[in-house]
């Protein structure tokens, strides 16, 4: 893969909010299933993929991108001659509407220098679709068919309920791109825009500069949009069959973590040919009390276990005190449930101390955000 000089584009400004999850980090820094960060699947596709030059480009909260990705060597197949960059448009914070990822990497040009030596190619991938993709087959077919974009897109049969935020790819006869569209639930056979774009190196660096000419507001993807219906851009399309789960709401993040506590689930996004990388923390294996009780959970290293946790995710360093009863409940990293405390349909952030019963309902869970004390 290095020698065909490919660059990927770790894209967090396409992230939707998610309730109080990401109000104040990034969403690709919120952490999934008590141990990874959302954006650590779209970063290991990229390693495994040979793609070992990557830059993430950051919309808002760039601390809580850093302090997750530090050097990037975690997800650097190497070292040596791999990179990771981390770019932030300071300008958009005081322009919300014109803070793009074209302007982000417009605003990070004295850094592109490297990026530019090696972009025959250029991979682009959001992190809020989770999944395990390997880009090679992707290139490969790009590059057979002498395309200029291929836009990656998969095929599902429940429209009307699921992926219903999503975009969907609109396509010609003959399998290219004829236009995108919001999902209006009508139709359950439909075809859902990953996002996920490969752009030949020359073809991308004249659309990320035109861009300023045509709209300075518009995003790889309306840049893209507009060539198709402006200027009969073809874009090629890759049919992608594989498990994927978005994540594009609270009610998605929470009831696509609860599938995956079924491990017929589980082996689906997680293949044992494919790792997904994450950062480690030096933090014990976690402690199961004399009378604890634990069922359908998920509980990370350095937890403490003394009272009951059933069909729950428990994030590192959540302590459970004597007598207290979890069930379906999301707990993120160093919170507290005090003793004999019962707590159901609740999802906390990290640092929150409950010291009293709390039930939320199963459609609507009760949301508590980091450092809360109840």
């Amino acid at each position: 893969m290095n020698s065909r000089k490919v660059v990927g584009f770790c894209n967090l400004h396409t992230s939707p909010k998610i309730g109080g999850l990401n109000e104040k980090r990034a969403l690709g820094a919120v952490t999934f299933l008590g141990r990874f960060a959302i954006m650590d699947f779209t970063l290991s596709n990229f390693s495994n993929s040979g793609i070992d030059g990557v830059c993430i480009l950051v919309h808002h909260f760039p601390h809580s991108v850093l302090g997750h990705v530090e050097s990037g060597d975690v997800w650097t197949a190497n070292t040596k001659t791999g990179f990771e960059y981390t770019f932030f448009n300071e300008f958009g914070v005081n322009d919300p509407e014109s803070n793009t990822d074209i302007n982000n990497i417009l605003a990070n040009l004295g850094s592109l220098k490297k990026v530019k030596d090696r972009a025959e190619y250029v991979v682009i991938a959001p992190v809020h679709y989770l999944t395990s993709m390997d880009f090679r087959p992707i290139i490969d077919q790009h590059i057979e068919k002498n395309s200029k974009v291929t836009c990656v897109y998969v095929p599902i049969h429940d429209g009307k309920t699921n992926f219903t935020k999503s975009t969907l790819v609109n396509l010609n006869d003959d399998g290219s791109v004829k236009s995108f569209k919001l999902n209006n639930k009508a139709k359950d056979e439909i075809n859902v825009s990953l996002e996920t774009f490969v752009i030949t190196g020359d073809v991308f660096a004249d659309l990320v500069l035109r861009a300023q000419t045509i709209d300075k507001t518009f995003s790889i993807a309306d840049m893209i949009s507009y060539m198709i219906k402006n200027e009969n851009l073809k874009v090629d399309t890759y049919r992608f069959e594989h498990y994927v789960i978005p994540i594009m709401s609270l009610d998605e993040y929470v009831n696509n973590s609860f599938s995956l506590l079924k491990f017929e689930n589980r082996r689906k996004l997680f293949r044992h040919d494919w790792p997904i990388y994450t950062r480690t923390h030096d933090t014990p294996p976690a402690y199961y009390g004399p009378h604890s009780s634990v069922k359908d959970s998920i509980i990370s290293n350095g937890c403490k276990i003394y009272g009951k946790v059933e069909h729950s995710i428990l994030s590192r360093n959540v302590v459970v005190n004597k007598g207290a009863n979890l069930s379906n409940c999301i707990v993120f990293t160093d919170s507290i449930i005090g003793p004999g405390v019962k707590i159901k349909h609740v999802v906390t952030d990290k640092n929150v101390l409950i010291e009293k019963d709390m039930e939320g309902k199963e459609e609507k869970p009760l949301f508590l955000k980091t450092g809360s004390k109840v």
